[in-house]
């Protein structure tokens, strides 16, 4: 089970698999967290590994090898330097750190710890850091439900340890998917299955509407209706779904026509926003937009993808 912690430690005695520089661009030996590791790890021979690779741009991530660490690895992050906020600092911090465990995952490596990067000498405000870092991680978690891992956030001061165990708290919290919504999805998934995978059931919903008299499929149609009753009634359409689609930025092309791919890249608070952006979309489609949805298999993909996060 994947987890995250935090932990009054310094960050170069963590003996985990990898521990996370608060690097600079140019990779050099710096201040805080990074002057550290850099002497613990040998600065000397960190020097040289970090001038053979020439450099990183902010919100991206390198790997070199930990040398006298007890982390095997040492991942350098590049955040940002905060200004004012308008400057794509949330997006860049928040990729420093997605960056820097799919490094992790792509070296087979099950245990990192982090720094609170950007917020020392970079000046980043403490809530807005710890906010970016958590979502991050926690995200990074989500999407890789199939990879074990452990992360750990490593702090020296009380005040910014007590201000990170609140965020983690709140947004676990907020992200909790609740028992309602996971019964109706293990409820419908057989209904959308059954209707794309057949083809004649297929074609019918996709020219469904019910201001059309249709005899055929009656006892499909009802179960239809009542699956969309209840959407609402399990709060499976979330009303802050508008919010979240705006911040993941998403296309109308993924939301309307969602593949399994890009599924598999969306948190579960993400999927069950897009699955309420197709309820809502019925309003105004005439009451055929959700029979197509489950009929072209929008639905069958949203709803095993949520299931596949759970």
């Amino acid at each position: 089970m994947s987890t995250i912690e935090i932990k009054k430690i310094g960050i170069t005695k963590l003996n985990t698999d990898a521990v996370v520089n608060a690097a600079n661009e140019g990779l050099c030996e710096g201040g805080g967290v990074c002057g550290a590791i850099f002497k613990e790890a040998g600065s000397a021979e960190m020097t040289k590994a970090c001038n053979a690779i020439g450099g990183c741009k902010t919100g991206n991530a390198v790997i070199t090898p930990g040398f006298k660490l007890p982390a095997k690895y040492v991942i350098h992050a590049v955040g940002p330097r905060w200004m004012d906020g308008n400057h794509n600092e949330p997006k860049l911090l928040y990729s420093a750190y997605m960056q820097s465990l799919i490094l992790a995952k792509e070296n087979g490596l099950h245990s990192v710890g982090f720094p609170l990067i950007s917020a020392g000498v970079f000046g980043y405000p403490l809530y807005g850091a710890w906010r970016k870092a958590i979502q991050a991680c926690n995200d990074f978690i989500q999407i890789n439900s199939d990879y074990e891992i452990k992360i750990i956030f490593s702090v020296l001061d009380d005040k910014i340890l007590a201000a990170g165990e609140n965020t983690l708290k709140d947004i676990l919290e907020d992200d909790k998917i609740e028992e309602s919504v996971i019964y109706w999805c293990r409820k419908y998934s057989i209904l959308f299955h059954v209707i794309y995978e057949d083809e004649e059931l297929s074609c019918f919903f996709r020219e469904y509407s019910i201001y059309n008299t249709m005899e055929e499929h009656q006892g499909i149609i009802n179960i239809l209706d009542q699956c969309y009753y209840e959407a609402y009634k399990s709060k499976v359409v979330i009303s802050e779904y508008g919010q979240i689609v705006i911040d993941g930025k998403f296309s109308d092309k993924d939301l309307s026509r969602p593949a399994k791919k890009w599924v598999n890249t969306l948190t579960a608070k993400q999927i069950l926003a897009v699955i309420s952006w197709h309820f809502r979309r019925d309003h105004f489609s005439e009451g055929s937009w959700i029979a197509k949805s489950v009929a072209n298999g929008h639905m069958m993909v949203l709803v095993d993808g949520l299931l596949d996060r759970i």
